[in-house]
């Protein structure tokens, strides 16, 4: 039998092909690549036993050339394998100098991979999809706010509303606009000791019944915080310097907020303040800047220029002159952006007055509406009462009766799992900063009559079986207010006056506005208009006149020489026009509010929330922050050479 020529007579082991086929470089130029074939295995049919000796080299003559096999197959697809323990390939004559094929695992790698990467896209959008909508949990929380709102604020608030009741004031006998303390039932009663009237049980505000602890209130850069840092320890529920809105100290990065984590967890969500809907407290909730001031573009949040999207679903207050272009009469805004037109192409609906929200049905068809009642901050409570009822703005009572109703009956219809809530009474804080014994009082008897009324919608809810908490707090004292004054080198009287408020219409800072339209101010029109009407001031000094009629075109001197007269007839002092370091009032009431008990630091009441509603608000820091250079930026021209700062300010020796 004629042998192989020398080319063809060559068998070598797989590991010796293994090397060769390695060894060569694709210079394909046929079509179809040179094949190979190895030996069969001996369960085959004759026609594929072991190609060996010269009986098998002359069958290997016959098929070398797939073309030749009437199914064109390459008997290496197959893998067929030869004989015995040790596999042996046979290489036609071309194979030697043949291309290498490309390797078949590569596409199936590729493809592999990016079947992986598909299935790994499917899991985190199921697993985001079940973060939202997964759990069964069902809770609602209102966090209420009482700006600027201190312990001796309370007791001032609680003696005066006694003392109208103790003189049968028409303000607050039974029936009328102040109808607290809880349990006081009318001036005859007595208390359990008996006695004369005189011994009588006072009674208490609805606070007052759900006092749990006290919270410390310090920021990270100062013992005196501002409303910004304070409102962003309850927001992202850690420290952060003054001026900062959702923005952590340490890289003024932003932090998520337990609103933005709530909306991505499923939560609606809701705001009610008496400010700017783009101030400090409102805005720490759903913005982020470095600078408080930011309001243009804290704005732009409220209508949806948010990297996570629209995330507040219903929200009431102030401040419209930041949502008209600076090109409009009564914009505040810095530049020519119409954020009323780009909230509209967002879907948001605006409205504008009582009658607006009134006409308002409180279903979910009301979701995504932006209520702005005011060009600027709300009326303060004692000038929003003296307003005719035809151009009356809404009460805080009025305005979260709506928010709840609304958000309730949203949540149920849409299978929510609640809703988080923020009111508050921003109003309060700006009183304290006038020193305004009368605005100050007026607003905070109108925060209590909104405190009981979310304790009934508490107690209506948690009845129903839908879990429900209401935790009442404030960022900070404002003032330094006293319950006693000395007004002389002489040791003082031990007393004050509430009664020294009696019979006041208006707010100094209103009286100061309406003194600068004059021109100039006339003497009869101070004593019967600002004195005796405005504050119900007939004992006015010469010095006190003298001071009005020279200096009446100044609001700021205006606003706080009224306010130091009504101040100095009721014998309460005030340590400063800013704020006070001193911790506040902390109160709960429903659902797992014992769990808020004792001194805490203003951060673990973020934290009860964020625990109570089983949210994330870590992984919406992190989604802040993956693209923040497109949206934000952490300098401001305040804190641009601060960067870092968490320490706290010292003495400078300075006055």
């Amino acid at each position: 039998m004629a042998s192989l020529p020398p080319e063809r007579d060559s068998v070598v082991s797989g590991e010796q092909m293994e090397r060769k086929y390695d060894s060569v470089e694709p210079n394909w130029e046929e079509n179809e690549p040179p094949s190979f074939q190895r030996a069969a295995d001996d369960s085959l049919d004759e026609s594929t036993q072991p190609l060996t000796g010269d009986t098998g080299r002359e069958r290997l003559l016959s098929r070398v050339d797939l073309e030749a096999q009437p199914n064109g197959t390459d008997l290496h697809e197959k893998g067929l394998r030869a004989d015995g323990a040790k596999s042996e390939y046979v290489l036609p004559t071309t194979f030697v100098n043949a291309p290498r094929r490309k390797p078949p695992g590569t596409a199936l790698i590729i493809a592999f991979l990016l079947v992986l990467f598909g299935i790994g896209y499917l899991i985190a959008a199921g697993v985001t999809t079940f973060t939202r909508y997964g759990h069964t949990l069902k809770v609602n929380v209102i966090l209420m706010i009482s700006d600027g709102f201190g312990v001796t604020s309370e007791t001032f608030a609680r003696e005066y509303l006694q003392y109208l009741k103790d003189i049968e004031h028409p303000s607050a006998v039974s029936g009328g606009r102040w109808d607290f303390p809880e349990g006081f039932k009318g001036v005859d009663e007595l208390n359990s000791f008996g006695g004369s009237p005189k011994q009588r049980s006072f009674g208490i505000l609805p606070l007052d019944q759900i006092l749990v602890g006290a919270s410390r209130t310090r920021s990270a850069d100062s013992l005196v915080t501002d409303s910004a840092a304070g409102a962003t320890a309850f927001a992202c529920g850690l420290k952060t310097f003054n001026g900062a809105i959702g923005v952590e100290p340490t890289e003024r990065l932003p932090c998520g907020t337990v609103l933005e984590a709530a909306k991505h967890r499923g939560y609606l969500t809701g705001l009610v303040v008496t400010s700017r809907i783009t101030h400090a407290t409102p805005a720490t909730f759903y913005a982020h800047v470095a600078d408080r001031d930011a309001e243009s573009r804290i704005a732009d949040f409220l209508v949806g220029d948010h990297p996570l999207g629209m995330q507040v679903d219903y929200a009431l207050g102030g401040g419209l002159c930041f949502f008209l272009p600076n090109t409009t009469a009564g914009s505040c805004r810095n530049d020519d952006q119409d954020m009323l037109a780009k909230g509209r192409k967002n879907s948001r609906k605006f409205i504008f007055n009582a009658t607006d929200l009134r006409a308002q049905s409180s279903t979910a068809d009301s979701l995504n509406t932006v209520g702005l009642f005011n060009s600027d901050h709300m009326d303060y409570e004692v000038d929003r009462e003296s307003r005719d009822e035809s151009t009356r703005e809404p009460s805080l009572v009025e305005m979260a009766s709506k928010a709840i109703d609304t958000l309730s009956a949203a949540a149920a219809r849409k299978s929510a799992h609640g809703y988080f809530l923020m009111i508050e009474g921003s109003r309060i804080d700006h009183a304290g900063h006038s020193n305004d014994p009368i605005a100050h009082v007026y607003d905070i008897l109108a925060y209590q009559e909104t405190v009981r009324t979310v304790k009934q919608y508490v107690d209506k809810q948690n009845e129903a079986g839908w879990p429900t908490v209401m935790v009442s707090v404030s960022d900070h004292e404002t003032g330094g207010l006293s319950l006693a004054r000395q007004l002389s080198d002489a040791y003082p009287e031990y007393a004050y006056y509430p009664d020294a408020l009696l019979g006041a219409t208006h707010s100094t800072i209103y009286l100061a506005q309406e003194l600068a339209k004059q021109s100039p101010a006339s003497r009869d029109y101070v004593s019967s208009t600002i004195f005796a009407e405005g504050l119900n001031i007939t004992d006015y000094t010469e010095a006190e006149m003298s001071t009005v009629l020279d200096e009446y075109s100044n609001v700021a001197r205006m606003d706080n020489h009224l306010a130091d007269m009504v101040s100095r007839r009721a014998q309460m002092g005030w340590a400063t026009h800013g704020h006070s370091g001193m911790d506040v009032n902390l109160y709960a009431y429903g659902y797992q509010s014992t769990k808020l008990r004792g001194n805490i630091e203003n951060t673990e009441i973020g934290k009860f929330i964020i625990d109570l509603m089983q949210i994330d608000v870590p992984q919406i820091t992190k989604d802040l922050t993956r693209n923040v250079k497109q949206w934000y930026s952490p300098h401001t021209d305040k804190h641009a050479d601060e960067h870092g700062l968490v320490g706290v300010a010292h003495y400078h020796h300075e006055f």
